[in-house]
């Protein structure tokens, strides 16, 4: 059952983000349902050209979400920055990621849009008809422009998914917000909802947004900043005070970007950073650049993030373990990817637990 107090992150489907799933304790595991994000082929910038094949980047795709997720829990899989691709075979690629999915077993639920093509739309609905799970339905801001239009849209979407409201999962997904946003949306977010044709008969609802920056050039080397969680602000206060006509559950986007990054990674000059949510903010602890001063450094970060107040302990999730160990010099400083790994690892859970505080419909710890 999704309710308010459900967490629905949504994640880039990389190593980082599948390692801090598997990490997961199973109380946090039955508290959150990810949506996750199949990336873009990565782009051979030397070449000029894919690094891979669409048979190569979705090769081990149900072997990855099995390991990190599991099979006996249901996980939102959406293929928005591929659907244009097509397998060796002509397949399209909802079809392939479904299809590997079924035969292995997993709970995987399709996620569209208003926008996608009608070959992505035909293809999830063959997956709704097989499998049998429902839908989840991602909306966007822009399309809330004409509110008839959208009432409109909706319908007819589900018409053509041959769905019902009940077997789906709705998201209005504000992608990236401000703090100089915060005061607008807590005006417009409930006026988008009522727009939202038959709002109680959804499967569920939920709110999803992020404030986090795209990269860390703006914030100061070797120097701790404060970024506002926009959304969780944004969201408890729609419980506490506003009564939108139905309560969603809080989505974001874990310590990311809404944007896939797409740098060449011959120009990037990545420092030693350490994400790491607190109460209302995440706190970024930056050293300096990778190539010029190496990933010891990482030690030296983590130390002092155990010294400051938003440090939990060791036990809060594997990512504080990890902290703990590097700091002690107890494990390797790890690569970007394990750092990506540590940042969603407490963020995740430090999320599920903030919302299981809370109590009623009332505002967050």
């Amino acid at each position: 059952m999704i309710d308010h107090k459900h967490y629905i992150p949504i994640l880039k489907g990389r190593q980082g983000e599948y390692g801090a799933l598997q990490t997961m304790s199973p109380t946090v595991k039955e508290n959150l349902t990810p949506i996750i994000e199949i990336p873009p082929i990565p782009w051979d910038h030397a070449r000029h050209r894919p690094a891979k094949t669409m048979n190569q980047h979705l090769a081990k795709i149900d072997s990855t979400i099995e390991q990190s997720w599991g099979s006996d829990r249901a996980a939102y899989v959406d293929l928005l920055w591929i659907a244009s691709e097509r397998m060796a075979d002509g397949e399209h690629p909802i079809r392939h990621v479904f299809g590997v999915a079924r035969r292995k077993g997993l709970q995987l639920i399709p996620v569209t849009g208003l926008e996608r093509d009608t070959e992505s739309q035909s293809a999830c609905r063959d997956v709704l008809r097989l499998d049998g799970r429902g839908v989840c339905l991602r909306l966007q801001r822009e399309d809330f422009e004409d509110a008839q239009d959208v009432r409109r849209q909706v319908s007819a979407l589900v018409e053509v998914l041959r769905v019902a409201p009940a077997e789906t999962d709705l998201v209005l997904d504000l992608r990236a917000v401000t703090l100089q946003e915060t005061h607008t949306l807590l005006s417009q977010v409930p006026t988008l909802i009522m727009r939202i044709p038959d709002i109680d008969r959804w499967r569920s609802f939920t709110l999803a947004a992020t404030a986090f920056p795209e990269d860390l050039m703006g914030l100061p080397p070797s120097a701790a900043s404060h970024v506002p969680r926009v959304k969780w602000i944004l969201w408890r206060s729609l419980l506490a005070g506003t009564h939108p006509p139905r309560l969603p559950a809080f989505g974001d986007y874990g310590v990311a970007h809404v944007q896939p990054s797409e740098v060449d990674p011959r120009l990037m000059r990545p420092s030693a950073s350490i994400r790491y949510t607190s109460r209302e903010d995440w706190l970024v602890l930056k050293g300096r650049n990778l190539r010029d001063h190496g990933f010891a450094q990482f030690h030296d970060v983590s130390r002092q993030l155990l010294a400051r107040p938003e440090y939990a302990n060791p036990e809060f999730s594997w990512g504080d373990w990890y902290i703990n160990e590097c700091a002690n010099r107890c494990v390797r400083s790890g690569n970007l990817t394990t750092w990506r790994k540590v940042g969603t690892s407490h963020h995740l859970a430090f999320v599920t637990r903030q919302i299981a505080s809370l109590r009623g419909s009332g505002a967050g710890p």
